[in-house]
């Protein structure tokens, strides 16, 4: 899993699908108007808003404000910074990968008991204190087979030092200005029109060309019948 797929899982939890449609929006440009990104999301303004605030709220965006001179009113320009959004991420993946670590230690060390009936889990002493009977329903506590679990953590530790290593290798990815995006498209635009012009003038000179030729053979034509005539 590559850093985009681990970030774009990580925005979805904290603010909905409709925030990686953003964060894919802002991937290649930055100091992007809240109105544009409204408009490419087909979304209002204030609900474009909200996403951003909840990406805000861990420092994965920022945003400069400009007056628009026609309206008169501020208008917010935003930038995804994926820099900070990676140094997050590898923080919080060490974090569980600490936590996980600990928990498969204990599963190793400690015995747990269990209550069939309803999941109860105590560990060795609590057990001893209950005399190994349940206190919800008096049934016994059985001895539980921690072997699933903990296969389930050392794969989910190996899942979770594979992406630090993608993480840690990444090269974090910035976007380009506006103004720059704005710049390249207009380029675009100019080399397209002119692939159109010079695609229209071939076209011409060969209907041209068709024309002249018709003429030719017309007036050869009509010249052999003057001759045949005399």
């Amino acid at each position: 899993m590559d850093f985009l797929s681990i970030l774009e899982r990580f925005i979805e939890s904290i603010a909905g699908k409709d925030a990686v449609k953003l964060l894919y929006l802002m991937k290649e440009r930055e100091n992007i108007s809240e109105f544009i990104l409204a408009e490419d999301l087909k979304l209002n303004v204030n609900q474009v808003r909200n996403l951003l605030y909840k990406m805000n709220s861990y420092n994965l965006n920022y945003s400069t404000r400009r007056k628009d001179k026609d309206k008169g009113l501020y208008i917010y320009y935003w930038t995804f910074n994926f820099k900070h959004a990676r140094d997050l991420l590898i923080t919080r993946k060490n974090r569980e990968l600490n936590d996980l670590q600990e928990q498969l230690k204990k599963e190793n060390e400690q015995r747990y008991y269990i209550c069939k009936n309803d999941g109860i889990r105590l560990e060795l002493e609590e057990a001893m204190e209950q005399d190994f009977k349940c206190n919800e329903c008096g049934s016994l506590l059985q001895q539980e087979d921690g072997t699933k679990k903990i296969g389930e953590l050392n794969h989910r530790i190996l899942i979770i030092n594979q992406e630090l290593e993608e993480l840690k290798k990444a090269v974090t990815i910035v976007p380009k200005p506006e103004e720059e995006v704005k710049v390249k498209k207009a380029r675009k635009a100019r080399k397209h029109k002119k692939a159109k012009r010079k695609k229209a003038k071939k076209i011409k000179s060969k209907k041209k060309h068709k024309k002249s030729k018709g003429k030719k053979v017309k007036k050869s034509k009509k010249s052999k019948k003057k001759k045949s005539r005399r």
